[in-house]
């Protein structure tokens, strides 16, 4: 019998040619796109079965394309209750409450560390309880909950408007890069609000989702001692006591014929390179002979002929830094 002899009958002339499932026969090409875009589990196991490629297994009416509309499931309309103000927002469900604060918001009000939960250094205040602002979701935030931040446990403007552990933390010195400072200051102000004379070992508790990378453990737990003792009435000692404030200087034009005055900011800037960046651009309007400063005052000195008072405030308006009034 000659090699490769065939004796299967011919099939009628029109009949369409069987499928092979012989590991040499033909089969639709598979790509990752296709996999990824039109696969699952079902079209997976009848295409192991079959050898037929996946686009045969999907209906027709999946790969047409779909109208754009909004998913239920992936957004929600919620209001969230931070510092005694409500925010309606719509957020996605798997934003966290720290993106929602600082991207929608535009609240700086607690700072991202590690986005692991592992550091603190994103710590609000969410009924009572101190909580990681990066691991709790906007979406389940938004249901009558009261978030505290950093910037609503103040009661007033200035320092003697701060609460006594925002206070502390600056006069003991328990900050220095500061990135870390607003998560401390909130899981201690939990603590303190339900415990107001806690032990050295209870502190050490509380705070112990908190890490500092610059070291300053023992004066922030001097701070947190500070602030529990002036918060139960007790009189109270800084490392760094408080300065008394200056009172801004008077227009004053010295012996080369320029004036200078000192003034204070509507806003204080948030680092002294907020500061050096402002300087840099007083130093190029013309008729500004110098100046120095602060994060809090700015005192610029200029040629009275070509400038006054005026028009020294209208810059630093300009500049995006205005000033308080007399």
């Amino acid at each position: 019998m000659p090699e490769g002899n065939d004796h299967t009958p011919p099939a009628p002339e029109g009949t369409p040619a069987p499928e092979s499932s012989g590991r040499d026969g033909p089969r639709p090409a598979l790509t990752r796109r296709d996999f990824l875009i039109r696969g699952n589990a079902g079209a997976l196991a009848m295409g192991v079965m079959s050898g037929a490629g996946f686009a045969a297994m999907v209906p027709e009416a999946e790969s047409a394309p779909q109208a754009t509309v909004p998913d239920p499931m992936r957004s929600r309309r919620v209001t969230l209750d931070v510092d005694g103000r409500g925010h309606d927002v719509t957020v996605d469900v798997r934003e966290s409450l720290w993106e929602t604060l600082n991207y929608q918001l535009g609240l700086s009000n607690c700072n991202l560390g590690c986005d692991r939960a592992q550091c603190g250094a994103c710590t609000v205040v969410m009924d009572g309880r101190a909580v990681n602002g990066c691991a709790i979701l906007s979406a389940r935030a938004g249901r009558g909950q009261e978030i505290l931040t950093v910037a609503g446990i103040a009661d007033g403007p200035g320092v003697d408007g701060l609460h006594p552990l925002q206070r502390a933390f600056w006069f003991d010195g328990g900050f220095q890069c500061g990135i870390c400072t607003r998560g401390f200051i909130m899981a201690a102000y939990a603590l303190l609000e339900s415990n107001p004379d806690p032990s050295d070992d209870e502190i050490k508790e509380a705070l112990a989702g908190n890490i500092c990378r610059c070291g300053e453990y023992p004066k922030i737990m001097t701070a947190v001692r500070t602030a529990a003792a002036e918060m139960r009435g007790q009189p109270v000692t800084y490392l760094a006591p408080p300065v008394e404030r200056a009172e801004p200087e008077a227009v004053a034009e010295d012996a080369g014929g320029r004036v200078s005055r000192q003034f204070e900011y509507v806003t204080a800037l948030g680092t002294i390179e907020d500061y050096d960046d402002l300087a840099l651009e007083l130093r190029q309007r013309p008729g500004i002979l110098d100046v120095s400063g602060t994060e809090r005052t700015v005192t610029p000195a200029w040629d009275p002929t070509r400038l006054d008072e005026v028009r020294v405030r209208q810059i630093l308006e300009e500049l995006g830094h205005p000033v308080r009034p007399e």
